[in-house]
């Protein structure tokens, strides 16, 4: 490039004249298009008209400087996008991907210094453009040209002749970033400041009369690069916070709550004091619609910020529901869990609703009620339309989440108090997680069908409703009870369709809720460890970003249980502050007060140590799990069903150890409940079934019975495609086998119980087991 006279190569020149050495100079002009044609067809051997192509976009690019054309011919090469071709004996290049390359930064810097040789037109029209960014369409220059009322393109093509701008297509594109920067830098920050602001609100008026999203995007960007420091007006600073709230309610319509959260906090940032008296209406939508997207990218933070401004200078109770209905969220979503349930509680009252009375009592009112109504006189319903009911079922539907983990046995009220609300006032999409709900509690109170139906019932309601926000809640609760009925399998495609909805509406609460219900699905239903695996440590740190604490600790007891199954525990997300793979204080303190996470902790560690056969450990944590087992839970979930099924297995183990009939007792009851899951789904239940009958008959000690059914037990759970309880059956089987006597015909039942849990990826049970079976039978094959 070129040099000033403090360069190092400068000074070299003037010691060499003052030491009388001869020196020849050589001035290299720019040479026109013509000569650097010349010059690319004799460095390439071919001949010019064949080279005219290459040599007419290297032309613009050096405007003809001889050292930049060597330059940027040595680095298309290196590129590949000049490079001989031994097929046609010449050089080859690719004109359209060299036209589309930035420059080098030398030659960049180079064309810097031209730009204010040029005409003051051109120059303003780049500056114009560098106030967008590095390139912009034809289409967008000629909305601009509309907007402004100014003819920018002429300017335009005069700087792509002078190798300033490249017109690719339909695309102006600045030559290098450098070239960008300067023209962007040649106004002063002032300066720069009201040209954004300006451009904005020509852009946003074009907006507003030609009723385009896209104009309005870009007209809110330049007003924001403006800043609230530039505006004189104050009417024009609610105007401008009123199209960053436009906009950022646009943009979580497109589910870019990232984008739509810049948009509402830089709209707060115009709001002008004296905002709540002049302009209340808008500060409040900007206020509550900012928490809301604040809530779904995981900032706590700012959502109770934004709660406890609103709470100060809301001139009703009504004006602070919805923000406080979305601070209840962000509180459970936290796992701030109590005190989420008092604030509901205290709106609900002050709505006239109470959580009180007989539970028996409103289920048999709700089931009258319910049975005057077809499942198509349901649907057809009115719709709820009164603000101040939709928010009752609003709340009702979150209280009844923290009822969930708090106190489960009042949580069916709050279930029952929405299904009436429906009934009686019309139906909404929460209404379909009423019935959802109500579905659930039916099916955990046994009456699996009933349960069904009403599930069934809630995804209609929701799909008629087009209740796109309740849609990921409806299919990730309805799937726990689905997956009673229907293959285990299958229920993997509703959860994942549950999350994409929870995700596009930005409830990344119920979005995490049903990552959670698909890797217990995919984890009970034998789906390979490692996948399960991989899938939880990105859904882990997925649930870090966003904050969501309820649901982490939810997830860290089974996603434990699996690195104990494979015994690897590289590659572990550091989550609460520690590796994921040890159990915190912070966790044991939460899990006092969440009777879920208690249950869900304690049956994870009981599993671990059936599966590994550690009998002392199980049989305490037997007697501990028992206590949380006999909590009413009035919500049915997949994992209960394998709570009962190794709970089952647990009881005839400890039963056989000890000879006391209480825990042979429990057995049976476990008999009797997985008999009515299979009535309902024999590919999920039969061969649970049989196996813990199987365990029955080895307790009773009929040997034949028990036989035929631990092969029958093994034989289901391969037709329906379990292949780690085919593992666990096979196991027990061989322990039959042994203790009966006949250790011949256990070695068999070991080791093929060996291969499926290696199928299955188990490979810290594998082990477990070759250690086994060489104990006892040494190194039979």
């Amino acid at each position: 490039g070129e040099i000033n006279d403090g360069h190092p190569v400068c000074k070299l020149l003037k010691n060499v004249e003052r030491s009388s050495v001869g020196c020849t100079k050589i001035k290299l002009d720019l040479m026109d298009e013509h000569t650097i044609n010349t010059m690319v067809s004799e460095t390439l051997s071919l001949f010019p008209r064949l080279t005219r192509s290459l040599s007419s976009v290297i032309y613009r690019k050096t405007k003809g400087n001889p050292l930049f054309v060597s330059r940027l011919m040595l680095s298309l090469s290196k590129e590949g996008l000049l490079r001989p071709s031994l097929s046609r004996g010449r050089w080859e290049w690719e004109k359209e991907k060299i036209e589309c390359r930035n420059l080098p930064t030398d030659v960049a810097i180079f064309l810097n210094d031209s730009i204010r040789e040029l005409p003051d037109g051109v120059q303003s029209s780049l500056c114009i453009l560098s106030c967008f960014g590095a390139s912009a369409n034809v289409s967008f220059i000629e909305t601009l040209e509309r907007a402004l009322q100014k003819n920018i393109r002429d300017d335009l093509d005069v700087a792509v002749a002078k190798g300033l701008l490249d017109k690719i297509g339909v695309e102006y594109r600045f030559s290098h970033d450098r070239i960008q920067e300067a023209t962007y830098n040649m106004m002063e920050d002032g300066t720069r400041r009201l040209f954004h602001f300006t451009y904005g609100l020509s852009l946003a008026s074009l907006s507003i009369e030609e009723e385009c999203d896209g104009i309005l995007f870009i007209a809110v960007n330049q007003l924001n690069l403006g800043g609230p420091a530039i505006v004189q007006d104050p009417s024009q600073s609610f105007t401008v916070a009123g199209m960053n709230l436009r906009a950022g309610k646009k943009a979580m319509e497109m589910s870019d709550f990232k984008t739509a959260l810049s948009y509402l906090n830089h709209g707060i940032s115009f709001l002008r004091d004296r905002h709540w008296e002049d302009h209340y209406d808008l500060s409040l939508e900007l206020f509550e619609v900012a928490a809301k997207c604040a809530l779904s990218n995981g900032d706590h933070k700012r959502v109770s910020l934004l709660f406890d401004q609103v709470l100060e200078v809301a001139h009703s109770f009504e004006d602070k529901l919805e923000i406080t209905y979305t601070y209840v969220r962000s509180l459970l979503t936290s796992s701030c869990l109590g005190e989420a349930l008092t604030k509901g509680l205290y709106v609900l009252n002050e709505l006239g609703i109470v959580l009180s009375g007989d539970l028996d009592a409103l289920l048999v009112e709700t089931k009258s009620m319910l049975a005057e109504y077809s499942d198509e006189q349901l649907l057809s319903l009115p719709v709820m339309t009164d603000e101040k009911k939709l928010m009752a079922m609003k709340i009702l539907s979150r209280t009844q989440t923290c009822l969930i983990h708090t106190n489960p046995k009042s949580q069916p009220k709050a279930t029952l108090h929405m299904v009436q609300y429906s009934l009686r006032h019309g139906m909404s999409g929460l209404s379909s997680v009423g019935f959802v709900l109500y579905g659930s509690f039916l099916a955990c109170l046994g009456d699996i069908p009933a349960g069904y139906r009403y599930v069934k019932i809630a995804i209609r309601l929701a799909e008629k409703l087009n209740a796109r926000s309740s849609m990921c809640e409806v299919l990730a609760l309805g799937s726990q009870v689905m997956g009673y009925v229907e293959p285990l399998q299958s229920m993997n495609d509703v959860m994942v369709r549950s999350h994409e909805y929870g995700l596009a509406v930005g409830s990344i609460s119920n979005a995490m809720l049903s990552r959670v219900l698909n890797i217990v699905c995919a984890f009970w239903s034998g789906k390979q460890l490692s996948l399960v695996k991989s899938t939880v440590n990105d859904t882990l740190r997925l649930m870090a970003s966003h904050s969501t604490l309820v649901w982490i600790l939810q997830t860290l007891p089974l996603y434990r249980t699996v690195l104990a199954m494979i015994g690897n525990v590289d590659d572990v997300p550091i989550i609460l502050g520690s590796r994921s793979d040890i159990e915190t204080e912070k966790e044991r303190k939460m899990s006092e007060t969440n009777l879920h996470l208690l249950k869900v902790v304690h049956f994870n560690k009981l599993y671990v140590g059936f599966i590994f056969r550690r009998y002392d450990e199980v049989k305490q944590l037997a007697v501990a799990y028992d206590a949380i087992a006999s909590l009413p839970f009035n919500t049915i979930l997949i994992s209960h069903c394998m709570h009962v099924f190794y709970g089952g297995l647990i009881n005839f183990w400890i039963a056989r150890k000890t000879m006391d009939v209480s825990w042979f007792d429990r057995g049976e009851r476990a008999i009797e409940k997985m008999r009515s899951y299979a009535d309902c789904s024999s590919w999920n239940f039969q061969n649970k079934l049989l196996l813990l009958q199987a365990e029955q008959c080895f307790y009773l000690e009929d040997i034949e019975s028990a036989k035929r059914f631990y092969d029958a037990a093994i034989l289901s759970a391969q037709e329906h495609k379990f292949v780690h309880e085919e593992a666990l059956a096979c196991e027990l089987a061989g322990h039959f086998m042994l203790e009966s006597g006949e250790g011949r015909a256990a070695l068999p039942y070991f080791l093929l119980a060996q291969k499926k849990y290696r199928e299955w990826g188990a490979y810290a049970k594998e082990e477990n087991m070759k250690t086994y079976i060489k104990e006892q039978f040494g190194n039979s094959k």
